[in-house]
Order: structure tokens, then sequence, then C-alpha cells
């Protein structure tokens, strides 16, 4: 059979030149249709990116882990299971600033003047440091509406002088905007610690004291929820209270300072002729978990 012949026998069979365009017209819309699915995918990945950063602020807080080697019984953290998500263990041989501001104005008071040259970081601990009319105080920068904090310190012995941990209205709003001293020693032979809520526009307060030697290491630890607000003390429970008044309507930070005296109404008195040249607040470690 001739080949006309085998070609007029197939008539569903297209002409060549036609059947090329067919094929050029199939490559081109799969190579279309690969571009389009390529397009959908980016698109979709970058859709999602966007989403995941609209709803951060929804999302748990990112979480720190710490060798355990570095934790301790006596932490309310360690008891209470709480979720580390910001920390300063002070290891290196400067102040991070990153972090935390230096005070540099007055002190509390007025009595005296805050200089961050009494600042310093040595030897695994940030030491605050008194002398004279100078003193020395630091606040983290990042405040937070609920959470918990906790610190390991000591405090020289030394009259005239009170070291002071606390969280501070970020509004800077005070007495209204409340605040809560998770640490005071205001006595000079550091033989009572003091945790105490202030609130209102009257400055009301409620507090709750200990006795111990606080030349030694403690550590102190405040949790601030919408229900309440807890201090401890060495990982126990130390102060309490549910009441809804006392509770700071806005957001925190934490703070630390070493006060002068005379303040108050012998709350902490001047220093005199048993007062060393310098008296130390000592921080091994300063540790944020989540609310």
């Amino acid at each position: 059979m001739s080949d006309l012949h085998e070609r007029a026998a197939a008539p569903d069979e297209p002409p060549s030149g036609l059947r090329r365009r067919r094929v050029a017209l199939l490559v081109l819309a799969c190579v279309a249709i690969a571009a389009l699915v390529s397009v959908l995918v980016v698109a979709l990945q970058r859709g999602s990116v966007s989403s995941g950063a609209s709803s951060g602020s929804s999302r748990p807080q990112k979480t720190i882990a710490l060798d355990p080697a570095q934790r301790l019984d006596t932490e309310a953290a360690v008891r209470n299971n709480w979720a580390l998500i910001a920390h300063d263990e002070f290891d290196g041989d400067a102040l991070d600033e990153d972090h935390w501001s230096p005070y540099r104005g007055r002190t509390t008071d007025d009595v005296g003047q805050h200089d961050p040259d009494n600042l310093t970081v040595s030897d695994g601990t940030l030491k605050l440091t008194s002398r004279g009319n100078t003193s020395a105080g630091m606040a983290w920068d990042d405040g937070q509406k609920y959470g918990r904090w906790e610190a390991r310190v000591r405090s020289q012995a030394g009259n005239g002088y009170g070291p002071v941990m606390l969280l501070w209205p970020d509004s800077e709003k005070w007495p209204e905007d409340g605040e809560i001293d998770m640490m005071e020693i205001p006595d000079g032979d550091r033989t009572k610690a003091h945790f105490t809520v202030h609130w209102g526009d009257d400055n009301s307060q409620d507090s709750a004291s200990a006795s111990g030697d606080f030349t030694q290491w403690h550590n102190f630890a405040v949790e601030w929820t919408p229900d309440h607000i807890l201090g401890y003390l060495a990982g126990v429970e130390l102060y309490r209270t549910a009441d809804k008044a006392a509770n700071p309507p806005g957001p925190m930070h934490f703070a630390m300072q070493q006060d002068i005296g005379p303040y108050g109404t012998d709350w902490i008195r001047a220093p005199d002729a048993t007062t060393p040249a310098e008296v130390t607040f000592e921080v091994d470690w300063v540790r944020i978990y989540a609310s």
C-alpha cells in the first residue's frame, strides 16, 4: 500500500504542520501552568509569613532554657515551673545597657545623687555601691502587664543605705498606677526584709516582712496576675493579696536601687560613724518569666 493511501486511510490524523502547531501550543500551555503554580506557591508562602507576623502578639512568648546546674531548689521559678523569657546572669565585665538603663537623677526623697559609675559588673555579679551622698540604680527597659520576676541578691551591712527591688509603672504615674516592692531592706543590720504593695491616689499600702541574715544570698520573687500578687522569699510564699484595687492598672518594669537616708520616719536612717565608706548591694542574677 502506498504512503499516500496510508495517510488517506487515517482521516483522524492531522497534517504534519498542524500537528507541530498543536504540540507547540501544548508545550506553551504547560509552561504557563507551571509558571502560574509557582506564583501561587510564592503567594501562599508570603501570606503565611504575613499572617504569622500579624498574629505574633497572640502567640506565647518565646521561652529560654537555663542549664539545670544553674538552678536552685530555693527558686520560686523552679518550684512553680515558671517559663523564662529574659534574664541577666551578669557574667560579663560591664552592664548590658541594651537592656538596662542606669539612673542619673536624684535618689528617693531627693537625699543624694545616682551615679552610673557606682554600677559595676565583675566576677559574675552586679554591684550597686553607695558612697557618701551618691548611690546607684537601674531599670530593665522592657515593661509588661503581668508576669513573674526573681532575683538572687545580698546586701552589705551599713546604716544610711537601703537596697530595693521593685516593679514600677511604665506610665511613671505614682502612686495612682501602683508600685510593687518585692524587696526592701532599710535597716543597716540587714536582718529584716519587706514586701510592699502601693496603690491609689492616697498611696494605700499593704505589706509583709521576714527576718533573716540578708547579708547572705537570698532569692526574692514576685508573681503578678490579673487575680493576685504574690511575694516569695527562698521559694516560699511570703505575701499574697487578691485585692482588685491593689492590682496595678498598666504595664510595669523591674528596677533595682539603693536609697540613701535619712528617708521617711526612721525608714532609712542617716549614715553615721559606724557606716562603712562604701556599702554594696550585690546581684547574682535577674530572671523574668512569662505571665
